[in-house]
């Protein structure tokens, strides 16, 4: 084990940052018109929810927050922090907000996802019922559903399986990296 982590490519926190904000930002933007697409092709909802493909702002922070919970449950508290600080203040320079801003809106994302997502603490299901939550989609199951406001499981199965394509691959960087 030691004798792989010699071996490990060193990456510097400027640079992993860049390159987990960049691959968020384009996958979010070229993916959420599939995400909009299962939600309103969905044969779950008695009407379409009619998400549009430029509605993606609560989609890009609940993958921000569920990538940073992520993170933080995949590195060191030190390597972690650290990584969150940079992350945040290269996501508020980029959708021009302040840290604090970000830091307001990560805290509200973090408390609505575990809250929707209770008693669980398994963060691609909080991400995909924060979905659900965040674009209303109760209103467009069927009674039975809608009347418990909960999500119909076989839709939820199908988001869980669309929304883990936007995680980071920790488990990859770790064996082939390490911080510098």
């Amino acid at each position: 084990m030691v004798l792989k982590s010699l071996f490990k490519k060193k990456i510097s926190e400027e640079k992993l940052s860049n390159v987990l904000l960049n691959a968020l930002i384009d996958t979010m933007e070229n993916g959420f018109g599939e995400v909009a697409q299962l939600i309103n092709n969905s044969p779950d909802f008695v009407t379409s929810p009619s998400i549009r493909e430029d509605q993606y702002d609560q989609f890009l922070f609940i993958l921000f927050v569920g990538n940073l919970e992520m993170m933080n449950d995949a590195l060191e508290t030190y390597e972690a922090d650290a990584l969150e600080d940079l992350l945040i203040e290269k996501f508020s320079l980029t959708y021009q907000l302040t840290t604090n801003q970000t830091k307001g809106y990560i805290k509200e994302y973090k408390d609505f996802m575990r809250r929707v997502n209770y008693p669980s603490k398994n963060t691609l299901y909080a991400m995909s019922k924060s979905v659900f939550y965040k674009y209303n989609l109760s209103q467009f199951q069927e009674d039975y559903f809608k009347d418990m406001n909960v999500p119909n499981p076989v839709f939820l199965k199908k988001l869980n399986e669309l929304v883990s394509n936007f995680l980071w691959d920790w488990d990859y960087f770790l064996d082939k990296y390490k911080m510098d």
